[in-house]
């Protein structure tokens, strides 16, 4: 099993920078050296006197200020490099309590959906069961036959609701591949491409040169620029633009769906990523969601960038994908919890 992956944003906040590594200690030392010569210096020039007791004391002066300066240099220095790796460490530590309470939720949604599985999916399969056999009663048309069809159609839906939470609830299996970005994006247009059409959207598809190969789950990554892509095409309903641009840089591949829609509101963007979220009337919100869970699982980020629409003036949404060109250390597993509630459950269903 493929564990997931420290994110890009993790990893920058990680990171320890150019700056950080200089010797800021000694630097400062040297600074308060040189501050007390400058400041003997200055007071020759003025005319100061430096004797004790009729000796000429200038160069004692010039030791014990230089010596002064030098040592409160070096504290000034270690204070610094301590506040420095201190954020960095805070950074870590917020990252890890993230993490933590994304495992807990996951333990509970798998709980959950263990539960739901166990105790709902059979019986649901009776109802339908006895709804079709009650619907071959009457004819076409007939009121119980209609209502024996809306059963049946609702307990599919519910079906699939269970079926989406199982499938969010099982940690992310990466079967990782080096292939380029295009033939990703190539395979989730060339399943949209007969949905888009029938709207009458147009694509267009911007690709930079000279693209870096990728390490990557060929089949999972199409799945998330597909349900982007899906997602711009009902937005805009009928006769847009989606533009899919994908190009590369400071050591990323990122691929860029934008739509010519009404956009995302502030307020709703800030939620799109959270699960059971949904604006749409006959949505489960956990397609963002998921898709998420494998980015993050790559190492990579999807967020949602406003002003950056494929409409004039930049209107409609945009969501970028960014995935790292080298592979990071693997993380903790997020959900252990809950693969056991799961195929716990599944024994049971199947049994």
């Amino acid at each position: 099993m493929t564990e997931p992956r420290t994110t890009l944003a993790a990893r920058d906040a990680e990171r320890v920078t150019h700056w950080e590594r200089l010797p800021w200690h000694w630097i400062s030392t040297g600074v308060g050296a040189a501050a007390a010569l400058g400041d003997v210096g200055a007071m020759l020039l003025v005319g100061v006197e430096m004797k004790v007791g009729g000796t000429d004391a200038t160069y004692g002066v010039l030791a014990l200020l230089t010596a002064t300066y030098a040592f409160m240099g070096y504290v000034i220095g270690r204070l610094l490099q301590q506040r420095a790796r201190s954020k960095r460490e805070s950074a870590i530590i917020a990252r890890q309590l993230r993490e933590l309470a994304q495992q807990e939720k996951m333990a509970a949604i798998g709980r959950v959906a263990a539960g739901v599985a166990h105790e709902v999916r059979n019986p649901l399969g009776v109802i339908r069961a006895s709804a079709s056999m009650v619907q071959e009663s009457f004819d076409p048309g007939e009121d119980p036959h209609r209502a024996c069809e809306f059963i049946c159609e609702e307990i599919d839906r519910l079906n699939s609701l269970i079926t989406a939470l199982l499938t969010f609830s099982r940690p992310t299996e990466l079967k990782l591949q080096p292939v380029t970005i295009c033939k990703v994006v190539d395979r989730a247009l060339t399943l949209a491409h007969d949905d888009l059409q029938r709207r009458g959207i147009e694509i267009q598809r911007i690709d930079a040169s000279n693209l870096p190969g990728i390490s990557l789950d060929p089949d999972l990554v199409s799945q998330v620029v597909y349900g982007l892509v899906s997602n711009a095409g009902e937005a805009i309903g009928q006769n847009g633009c989606i533009a899919v641009r994908s190009s590369s840089d400071d050591g990323v591949v990122r691929v860029e769906v934008a739509d010519s829609g009404d956009g995302i509101e502030a307020n709703v963007a800030a939620h799109v990523f959270e699960p059971f979220f949904t604006t749409k009337a006959t949505g489960t919100g956990l397609g963002l969601a998921m898709a998420e869970r494998i980015v993050h699982a790559h190492g990579g980020t999807l967020t949602v960038v406003p002003g950056q629409g494929a409409g004039p003036g930049g209107r409609g949404a945009c969501f970028r994908l960014e995935l790292p060109i080298q592979p990071t250390p693997p993380m903790c597993d997020a959900a252990g919890a809950a693969v056991r509630a799961l195929e716990a459950a599944r024994k049971t269903s199947s049994a």
